[in-house]
């Protein structure tokens, strides 16, 4: 059977006022949220570039730079060098004029550094990696930020209609005790307690409206519309609560290997491991070609026209640069492995403590609905 309405005409109208001021606040504009606002168009804004995202959107595009650079290492280089003097030449020299100019096109290019190179190109590669990932991992943690914005309106919104009606209720409670009170039925007392009663619920009325207010400005700044408070929300179809669970080990297997996090700290991981190698290559020798043309204000024997060649560079002592840049570069190392572990964990730990919630919702959720229908009986029976 349907409920019965016992909410007074005052009352609904105040509900439905109290509502449609929201939506009383906003700005005409193209930016504004739609009315009523769904979940799936809500959802549509997650590619929509926060300041956050930005930030992020940032960092991959330092990390594409990155690869660039390490790139660059084993590259085509070309320079012109330029040079302009005037001497006083000496008496046996043949070439007796004062300006002694050079110019020059040279280039150059690593042929071989020993692994150096390739190990700074795949550090940056991995970086890049797992920048991607975060970036990734923002935007699936920006949809469970939305989503649970959502539903923190729809709670808060069933709140304050719980409360209005109950308010609804002790208020005709109270009035009927002050009539019975004029006709001399019952006590100042029994007035009292209604009173008391009564001003309860309406204080928690007012909390659960303050707290709409809340959630709606939270959800218009999580979709990027700050100061837009939607009015409206249309309550999604929850088709998968009836989904029976699995067991907590088949998800922790599950969220290990599609986390994006954990993802990302496995690539910095990689990229760190590579860093080791590249501070270890520092002594290592590095062969390079270069070839140059030169014209000359004043020639002599010596003054090549063109030259070309290759140069074998072998770094004998380094001052204990390079076994610096290797702690440095081990302790990044294990900092990284350990930040994997520990991300590890908490991530079994937050699905094993998910999996426990849900199954207690679920065990709750069949409480009220036995509570439900025992209440419909009994105001049947009543």
């Amino acid at each position: 059977m349907s409920r019965p309405q016992v909410m007074p005409a005052a009352m609904l109208l105040m509900a439905v006022l109290s509502l449609s001021s929201y939506a009383a606040e906003q700005t005409p504009s193209a930016e504004a949220l739609p009315e009523p606002l769904t979940l799936d168009y809500a959802l549509s804004l997650i590619d929509e570039l926060t300041p956050a995202m930005q930030q992020l959107q940032a960092d991959v595009m330092a990390a594409e730079a990155g690869i660039a650079e390490a790139e660059s290492q084993t590259g085509f280089n070309a320079h012109i060098e330029a040079r302009a003097q005037w001497v006083d030449p000496a008496a046996v020299v043949s070439a007796q004029g004062n300006e002694d100019h050079r110019l020059g096109l040279v280039a150059s290019k690593t042929l071989y550094d020993f692994g150096r190179s390739s190990a700074t190109e795949n550090s940056a590669r991995h970086s890049l990696s797992a920048r991607q990932l975060q970036y990734a991992d923002a935007r699936k943690q920006r949809r469970v930020r939305i989503m649970q914005a959502f539903f923190d309106v729809l709670l808060a919104d069933l709140q304050f209609y719980r409360y209005n009606e109950e308010m609804a209720v002790v208020y005709i409670a109270k009035s009927r005790t002050k009539d019975r009170r004029e006709l001399g039925q019952t006590s100042d007392l029994d007035l009292l307690e209604k009173e008391v009663e009564y001003q309860r619920v309406r204080h928690l009325r007012f909390q659960s409206e303050s707290e709409q207010r809340r959630t709606r400005a939270k959800l218009a700044q999580v979709l990027n519309r700050p100061g837009k408070l939607p009015a409206t929300l249309v309550m999604p179809e929850l088709k998968y609560l009836k989904r029976k669970l699995a067991e907590v080990e088949q998800y922790q297997k599950v969220a290990l290997e599609n986390n994006t996090t954990v993802q990302a700290l496995r690539l910095q991981v990689a990229a760190a491991e590579e860093s080791v190698g590249r501070a270890r290559s520092t002594n290592n020798p590095r062969l390079k070609a270069e070839a140059g043309a030169y014209s000359y204000s004043r020639e002599f024997g010596t003054s090549d026209k063109w030259r070309a060649g290759v140069t074998l560079e072998v770094p004998l002592w380094t001052g204990g640069t390079t076994d610096a840049n290797v702690a440095r570069a081990q302790a990044g190392l294990y900092r990284n492995r350990a930040q994997l572990r520990a991300t590890e964990i908490n991530v079994e730990q937050a699905v094993l403590e998910t999996w426990l919630e849900l199954d207690s919702m679920r065990s709750k959720l069949q409480a009220m609905e036995a509570a439900a229908d025992y209440r419909e009986l009994f105001l049947d029976r009543s």
